[in-house]
C-alpha cells in the first residue's frame, strides 16, 4: 500500500476577455480569484483548480452570449500552504471592465 502525501495549495488565478454579460457590462471583462486546493502537486492544484472554475455558476454564460475565442484563464501564483491557513476554499470573485 502506498501512501499519498496531500498538501494544500493556495491558487491566485486571473481570467481575461470573458463576456461583460457575466456581471451586466457590454464590454469584456476580466477577474481575480483565489481557490483553496488539496492536491499532491501544485500542477495537480492547478489542473484541479481548472476544473473547478469551469463549473463555477458566476462563470456560465448566459443563454445566447457566444463563448469568447479570446477568453483566458492564468494562474499567477501556486503556492503550498499549511491547512491552518486554508480559510474559504471557494473564495469568490473580483471582477473588473477590460480596458481596450
Amino acid at each position: 500500500v502506498r501512501c499519498i502525501e496531500m498538501s494544500w495549495y493556495k491558487c491566485f488565478i486571473a481570467g481575461e476577455n470573458f463576456p461583460g454579460a457575466l456581471i451586466g457590462e457590454s464590454k469584456p471583462i476580466g477577474f481575480y480569484t483565489t481557490r483553496f486546493i488539496e492536491a499532491e502537486s501544485p500542477e495537480e492544484a492547478e489542473t484541479q483548480a481548472l476544473a473547478n472554475l469551469k463549473n463555477e455558476q458566476k462563470l456560465s454564460l448566459p443563454p445566447g452570449v457566444p463563448r469568447p475565442d479570446n477568453a483566458k484563464v492564468y494562474f499567477e501564483n501556486i503556492e503550498e500552504v499549511e491547512s491552518a491557513e486554508v480559510t474559504e476554499k471557494n473564495m469568490g470573485f473580483c471582477f473588473f471592465v477590460m480596458e481596450a
